[in-house]
This record gives structure tokens, sequence and C-alpha cells, in this order.
């Protein structure tokens, strides 16, 4: 975990000490452009897989582990035709919709980055099973240094799809470092034809079925706000939203994408009982005062932070930061903590928690746009919902998973 958090601060110092320089090369709609493109990225990376990369670290031998492999390489295929297709179909009415005159360019690419960045996260699953962390650190480190370089380099020629060029590069440069030395098990999982009626898959069918179910309403349900957002209050709001999740909710999330999997696989050597709880305590309280100092640290800051910080033109985000830090923290914890209900074989209940986290972001943002009074008033309102629906359901989500866990531990006894 310790070389996990490494790699992941490293690369995270680079992204924060870049936004120092990125916001006075590109306005907040080159920002929104940006958060447009993690929109489809984000989804693509973790649907794309099937959800085979969750299962590949229960199966006690390789051999079950590398059917579980290749069934995912062929859903990162898969992704790959259809976000070209969902792509091609879109980009008119998205350019016009959103204000975003340069997603047309940006469509382009995203088929390649997409399937690229579902891939990456497969593999990395797989270093996880293997214990060769120090190549999923590398990714982590790299890939960031990288992505914002290009982004500087890219500002002079793309005004407003420079960021979104430079991402791509990144997600790339990821996935290149989790792909060497793995030619052997590449090659070795093509022959899709060999998983007809393999019995490893039907074992695992809860992955691509109902986890990958409530996994798509989950990452909707993330990103829903982009779209909410985005048409609603206009590309201005959106990219100050995008700097904000760059600044707090994409480094905690990053911490939680690299603690999630070792607490996972420590979690499967632990006994039921008093040690499975004992290690969910002491998770939780740690996520828990991470996120508690983050917090502080956001409301504690002067009001003209982001404006001395990053320029004129973002004078108004640190308003924006504050309204997101609650929902940017709750997601923290339960990001890191959510392995655990595969831990105690809960998946259908993720799927339950997912649909309710769908429901309540429409219901926010619905209730905050016609009812702004009821949030403080204001014409963010439609934002200031979706914010409260969010933390609703995160504190949901962890009543939830800290019965799981309890109820588990005392049925094993």
């Amino acid at each position: 975990m310790a070389t996990l958090m490494g790699g992941a601060a490293a690369g995270q110092l680079v992204t924060v000490l870049a936004a120092f320089v990125l916001t006075r090369l590109y306005t907040p709609e080159a920002f929104a452009h940006l958060e447009m493109f993690a929109l489809v990225t984000g989804m693509a990376a973790v649907l794309g897989t099937g959800k085979y990369e969750q299962a590949l670290m229960l199966p006690e031998s390789d051999r079950e582990a590398r059917v579980l492999f290749s069934a995912g390489q062929r859903a990162a295929a898969i992704t790959l035709l259809v976000v070209g297709s969902a792509a091609w179909l879109t980009q008119d009415w998205i350019t016009e919709r959103y204000a975003l005159p340069a997603w047309k360019w940006v469509s382009l690419c995203l088929p390649f980055v997409c399937a690229l960045a579902a891939h990456g996260r497969l593999l990395e699953y797989w270093h996880h099973r293997q214990k060769s962390v120090g190549k999923v650190a590398s990714a982590q480190a790299l890939a960031p240094l990288t992505s914002e370089a290009v982004k500087m380099a890219g500002a002079s020629f793309f005004s407003l799809s420079g960021l979104v060029f430079g991402a791509a590069t990144g997600l790339i440069v990821r996935w290149a470092i989790l792909t060497r030395g793995m030619k052997q098990l590449l090659q070795s999982s093509w022959s899709w034809h060999a998983l007809k009626q393999d019995r490893i898959l039907e074992e695992y069918r809860d992955y691509p079925t109902w986890v990958l179910a409530g996994s798509a309403m989950n990452r909707g349900a993330q990103w829903l706000h982009v779209l909410l957002i985005g048409a609603t209050l206009g590309p201005v709001l959106l990219g100050m939203m995008g700097l904000a999740r760059r600044l707090v909710m994409q480094p905690l999330s990053l911490l939680a994408m690299s603690a999630a999997p070792v607490l996972f696989q420590t979690s499967t050597e632990k006994a039921d009982g008093a040690p499975l709880r004992r290690l969910f305590t002491w998770s939780l309280l740690s996520f828990a005062s991470v996120s508690a100092l983050v917090w502080v640290g956001v409301h504690v800051a002067p009001d003209n932070a982001t404006a001395w910080l990053f320029g004129e033109e973002w004078e108004g985000a640190i308003d924006v930061v504050r309204i997101l830090t609650p929902w940017f923290v709750l997601n923290f914890i339960t990001a890191g903590l959510g392995s655990l209900f595969h831990r105690v074989r809960k998946p259908r209940w993720i799927t339950g928690l997912d649909a309710l986290h769908l429901l309540a972001v429409l219901a926010g943002w619905y209730a905050g746009k016609q009812h702004p009074d009821w949030f403080g008033g204001g014409e963010w309102g439609a934002l200031v919902g979706i914010v409260w629906a969010k933390c609703g359901y995160y504190i949901v989500n962890l009543a939830v998973l800290i019965t799981a866990v309890m109820r588990h531990g005392n049925a094993d006894r």
C-alpha cells in the first residue's frame, strides 16, 4: 500500500502543481471540454472490462484468472466499437448543446483511448493479483507527468482541446507501462473461442451481469452531473467544477483506487469475524481522518484563494470547491471501502445501491432546478441539490456496508 500510495502521491503532486500553470494557459471552457472527455473515458474504463477485473482477485489458480482476463480483453475490444458508434452519432449534438466547439476533434480519438483505458484497468488488477505493485505505482507516477507536459506544450496549438489531448496521452502512457513484460499473457488471452461454455465464466457470471449493471448505474450517477450541469448552467461553471475535481476529488480518488485493491486482497486473507471487523474499522477510521483534513483545509482557505492561485478568471471557483467538498470526501470513503462488498459476497446489494445513487442524483438536480429555495436559493440551486443528494446517498452506502460486514462476521463466527 505504501508503494501504491507513493506512486499516486507523486502523480497527483504533478497534477496539482501543473494546475497553477494550466489555468493561466486555458480558459474554463477548455476545462469543460476536459470534463466531457473525462466523463466518457471514466465510464469506459470501468464498464469496458465487463467487471472481470474485480473477479480476477478471487480465483486461487492463475489458470482460472487467465480465463477471466481473456473475457475482460474481449469486453475492452467491444468497448472500442460501442464508443466509436456513439461518438459518431452524438458529436454534432454535444457540440451545439454544450457549447463545445472543439468536440468534433475530440470525438475522433475517444474510441481508441476508451478501449486502452479499459484494458489498462484490467492489466492493473492483474498486477495487483501478482503483487507486482511497483509497475502500477510507476504508471500512476509517470502517466500524469507525461499528461501535464503535453497539456502545457499543446496550449499554443489547441486552445480548447489541448487539455483533452494531454489527458489522452496520459492514459496511453499508463497502458504502455502496464503492458511491459505481459506479452505472453496478452497473446495467450486472445483465444476468445476457448471461452465458450467455460465453467469459470459461469461461476463468475454475476460480474458481467449484476456487478456490471450496478457499475453502469454507479458511474452514470458519478458523472451524470457533468451532463446536467453543463446543459443547465453552461460550460464556465462546468469548467470550474473541473478545476475542483482536479484539485480535490482526483487526488482522493486515486488514493482510494490505490488502497482499494490492497484492502480487498488483505481482507481475503483475514478470517471472518473479529479479524475482518478490525480491518474494516481501522480502514474506515483512516479514510475518515484523511477526509476530515481535506474538508477543514478547503473551508479555511481565503475567499480569494482561487483567483490568487489560478488567475482572475477563476475567482468564483473557491465557492464551487467548497460546495463540492462534502461530496468529494464522502465519495473517497465509500470508494476506498466499497471493495469489501465483494469480500462479503454482496454484489446484488451493490446493484441496489447504485440504482439508488442514480435516482438520488436525478432527484437532487430536479429539486434544485425547480425549487432552489430549498437549498439556500441562488442560481446554483441545481448544483447544490445534486451535492445534497449525493451526500445522502453516500451516508446510506456506508451504513449498508457497515451492516453487511458486521453481519457477515457474526454469521461465520
